[in-house]
């Protein structure tokens, strides 16, 4: 399949899991009162952070898939032995933290320690469909969480007479065995992909192990500051802000983001082009992955501004309109920060060096943390919106000059979009049209 073909497959799965994550949000929100929603948004931001940090490490298997596809052995065995027992020890630490702190360690904190082992897998898993190039199946695998999460929160949503009290419970517990079915099957899609090696056992290898700490270590650090890019705004509103109106936060960065999960299509299919490919290729892919991103995304969040005010207000109820006025303005930030993530992984995946996406991040990430204190205070959440959008916008032309001063190019080559980046859309429209008559 060609790499266009293949980026329109991803599109539509993304699509179908953004709506997945929309409307679970939207059970969450319904399901929930709004200060137990907030606890276990948090919760997820937790878990996520974890699971962020050492996707670096598991990102180190795809790297490798993708530069040496013949030494799929020594790579997954050494994968293996570093991720589950690394999951073992998670699982005995919030154990031990639970039984020494009591209720200092809190609900939030505990289910986050007890889902991350299996977010961990799952990545691994999806890692090791990357570096292959296995498209199809790691759209598929993608899918898992938020669908098996669906299933079984639906007949919970519907039966009116569990407590209250009880909800917030449930709901970790539905989320949990969601990650628990995806790690489980992500991991055996990727063995029965490799059924003719020995990818099953766990084994040290030196190699393996010194390019994962050399590489990964690197861009688990890059991660770690890019989760906090991403969440800095709504860790400070949620210390600014009383957590019955931080909620609203909360579901306008969940409704936003769907425009961000959606242009992720582009990356994960350019991955193993950028990453395997000549360093001439990669600046071309990336270019023209930047200008496509910043098409593709600017015509969804029109879409989004015409219909998500009435479909936020109808998902998460009345109780939630607080939430459309930030969502408004995080919107123009997210379409930039698809673009950047393009740069970024040109950085990581071409180049080998990690450290210049650390720097980058950090950047943005101390705009945004600068911006909250300056405004969250005086606007409240329209403070944290407005940090968000400012940081990412501000960043991305320190990354455009950055990407040209590296290559010894203009810049210009990432944003400046050319006739033929819009017709490739009216093209698509055109069949689209035609299949439909």
């Amino acid at each position: 399949m060609s790499m266009s073909g293949k980026t329109f497959i991803t599109f539509i799965y993304k699509i179908i899991l953004s709506f997945l994550g929309f409307v679970n949000g939207a059970l969450t929100a319904r399901y929930l009162n709004k200060v137990d929603r907030l606890d276990f948004q948090f919760a997820g931001t937790i878990s996520n952070t974890g699971m962020t940090y050492i996707g670096g490490y598991s990102g180190y298997y795809a790297y490798a898939l993708s530069k040496r596809p013949d030494d799929v052995e020594d790579i997954t065995q050494m994968g293996n032995l570093f991720i589950f027992i690394l999951s073992l020890i998670i699982w005995v630490a919030a154990l031990l933290l639970r039984l020494f702190m009591g209720p200092h360690f809190t609900s939030a904190w505990l289910w986050a320690f007890l889902v991350m082992p299996f977010s961990f897998m799952f990545g691994y898993g999806s890692r090791l469909l990357q570096g292959t190039n296995e498209m199809t199946w790691l759209n598929r695998v993608n899918l898992a969480q938020p669908l098996v999460f669906l299933i079984i929160y639906l007949p919970l949503f519907f039966d009116r007479h569990i407590p209250e009290h009880l909800r917030l419970t449930l709901s970790y517990t539905g989320w949990t065995a969601s990650f628990a079915v995806a790690a489980a099957w992500s991991i055996l899609i990727s063995y029965h992909l490799f059924a003719k090696h020995k990818v099953r056992r766990w084994r040290y290898s030196k190699q393996e192990w010194t390019g994962m700490f050399k590489y990964g270590g690197w861009l688990s650090i890059s991660n770690l500051v890019n989760i906090a890019n991403y969440r800095m705004d709504f860790w400070l509103v949620k210390y600014y802000i009383p957590a019955s109106i931080a909620s609203d936060y909360g579901i306008a960065v969940v409704a936003s983001e769907v425009l961000l999960n959606i242009s992720q299509s582009i990356t994960q299919v350019v991955f193993t082009r950028m990453t395997g490919g000549s360093r001439k290729d990669a600046i071309a892919i990336t270019e023209l992955s930047s200008r496509q991103t910043l098409v593709s995304t600017g015509i969804i969040a029109i879409g989004m501004y015409i219909f998500f005010p009435w479909l936020i207000v109808a998902a998460y109820g009345h109780r939630y309109t607080g939430a459309l006025l930030p969502f408004f303005i995080l919107l123009p930030g997210l379409i930039v920060k698809a673009a950047s993530n393009v740069v970024l992984q040109y950085y990581t995946n071409q180049l080998g060096s990690p450290q210049t996406t650390i720097v980058m991040n950090g950047l943005s990430a101390a705009i945004n943390a600068a911006l909250c204190v300056i405004f969250l205070p005086k606007l409240g959440l329209v403070g944290g919106a407005i940090a968000s959008t400012g940081s990412y916008v501000l960043s991305f032309i320190v990354y455009v000059y950055w990407f040209g001063k590296v290559n010894h190019i203009s810049g210009l080559g990432l944003i400046r979009i050319r006739r033929e980046d819009i017709l490739a859309y009216v093209d698509f429209a055109k069949r689209i049209l035609r299949r439909g008559q």
